[in-house]
């Protein structure tokens, strides 16, 4: 894990036709402006609308926002410790999508971890969702060995988001995607024939790309997909003013 200069917009990963897999531990750790704030970049494309990033945000102890909005909106997954703002203290588990319009002053007295996507969830109509993983229904996946949460999934918007519980085990074999698919590896180990991906591993197939994901140990792993040409995940409005916009 490095550190560098203060983050700066930057094209990270941006190619969305090219596998990548990017393991935490290989992150480069940028300080930001914000007090206590670090970012750990996954992809980032500064050469579209409004910057739109995938990346792990590190709270130290004592560390805050300002007041801020997202043209875009943006996801949040509380991976450790306590992540708080205005609706209430979100423990590990928590997922959020906040649309554009919603603003807030996150912090952490203890210090945390999150896992964030800014600015690819475009639209005025976007639901607001707030749930924690740990809590929620499992339905039955493609096997036995694989169960289903479901996070986000709205008619009018092309992108789906679920959680997937791998049982000790577990294996698929010749995965042909027809979408760009994104995994980020939350607990456990997740694996394909290119490697084995631990915990704070993010990933993304390009459509027609055949895989075969195992897992040896078992593990839980955000998904999210979309088509390659999604004109509402960059969408954002013309008349988007906020008090302070990251």
């Amino acid at each position: 894990m490095s550190t560098q200069s203060l983050w700066q917009p930057q094209k990270i990963n941006a190619t969305l036709l090219k596998r990548v897999a990017v393991l935490q531990s290989s992150l480069t750790w940028y300080p930001t402006d914000f007090p206590g704030i670090w970012f750990g970049c996954f992809e980032s494309d500064h050469e579209v609308q409004d910057h739109p990033v995938t990346m792990l945000t590190r709270f130290d102890p004592g560390g805050f926002f300002h007041l801020h909005g997202h043209a875009g909106g943006e996801e949040i997954l509380v991976l450790k410790g306590n992540f708080k703002d205005e609706m209430g203290v979100h423990t590990p588990g928590t997922y959020m999508l906040n649309p554009e319009g919603f603003i807030h002053t996150p912090y952490s007295e203890e210090g945390c971890l999150t896992f964030v996507k800014l600015r690819q969830h475009g639209g005025k109509t976007r639901q607001q969702i707030r749930t924690n993983i740990f809590d929620g229904f499992w339905q039955p996946g493609m096997t036995p060995q694989i169960e289903v949460q479901p996070l986000y999934e709205q008619p009018g918007y092309l992108e789906k988001a679920w959680i997937e519980r791998w049982q000790p085990g577990a294996l698929l074999s010749n995965v042909v995607e027809t979408e760009i698919k994104e995994i980020f590896v939350i607990e456990g180990n997740w694996s394909d024939e290119l490697g084995s991906y631990p915990e704070g591993s993010w990933l993304r197939y390009p459509p027609n790309y055949a895989y075969s994901p195992f897992s040896e140990t078992g593990c839980l792993i955000y998904v999210k997909t979309y088509p390659v040409t999604n004109p509402a995940r960059f969408l954002v409005s013309e008349d988007f003013r906020q008090p302070y916009e990251i």
